[in-house]
């Protein structure tokens, strides 16, 4: 197995046997956990547990209608495309980092997440955090993680979640009709038009600031920094001044 493709691969994120798992079904072109098990080196059971990891993130996929679990490589421009993904987000963000580097010495602590696992897991921690203000449009959110708003709703307010949850949305019939649910829920709700082509979520949570891109490869950064979250919060209260109440009369029409 050529050593400079396996360095590369690390350098690209992979762990060690991550890429001899990958390049062992390059190799093979497709193959069972023998066969990568035989060219890797690597046991068995350590090989299952890198598949899972690797189908997750796309490099990897099973098969279908295989008597014997059977896997096969993704094409390596897919390793480029996510690193070309990450450097455009990272370069994106890059003026708030230079901003938070330039705040003295009590930096903030900033986490970064590409998948949808991880923006979810911060988008759940949110809903356990009390007073969260949202600014956020349920129909971008549904986009990318169809079903959630309505677990949202139907589970996660019922169960308590998110207490006195304040949301900014665009001001458009789905949105309005989304938000007159989460009203029902003890949440603070309004709308504002200058939203309505709004490709990012803004999220104060406890200490924290969370901006998530929307667009087609969703990205989410979480800022936990008190000082910056009371600097920003006067943005927040601002623009929901500005925002309108939504109504919903008899005949089920929604509007501001």
């Amino acid at each position: 197995m050529d050593n400079s493709l396996k360095n590369l691969l690390e350098q690209t994120g992979f762990t060690e046997k991550e890429s001899l798992v990958y390049l062992a079904l390059l190799e093979l072109g497709q193959g069972d956990v023998t066969d990568i098990s035989k060219i890797s080196g690597l046991k068995r059971p350590i090989i299952y547990v890198l598949l899972e990891g690797l189908i997750k993130r796309g490099y990897v996929s099973e098969l279908p209608d295989k008597k014997i679990n059977t896997y096969q490589a993704s094409d390596p421009s897919i390793i480029l495309r996510q690193l070309q993904v990450t450097t455009k987000n990272f370069s994106e963000m890059l003026p708030i980092f230079r901003t938070l580097s330039n705040k003295g010495k009590k930096r903030p602590k900033i986490n970064y997440y590409e998948t949808k696992e991880g923006i979810w897991n911060v988008y759940e921690e949110m809903t356990r955090t009390k007073n969260p203000f949202f600014i956020s449009s349920y129909t971008t959110i549904n986009k990318h993680f169809p079903g959630a708003v309505k677990k949202w709703i139907e589970e996660d307010l019922k169960n308590g979640m998110a207490p006195d949850g304040i949301h900014l949305i665009p001001n458009d019939h789905e949105n309005i009709k989304i938000g007159l649910e989460f009203k029902k829920g003890n949440q603070k709700v309004r709308s504002l038009k200058e939203l309505n082509d709004m490709k990012m979520d803004f999220t104060i949570f406890g200490n924290k600031l969370a901006i998530t891109s929307l667009e087609d490869d969703p990205f989410i950064v979480v800022i936990e920094s008190e000082e910056l979250v009371k600097s920003m919060r006067p943005i927040f209260n601002i623009a929901w001044d500005r925002g309108k109440e939504i109504k919903e009369e008899k005949n089920k029409k929604y509007y501001v």
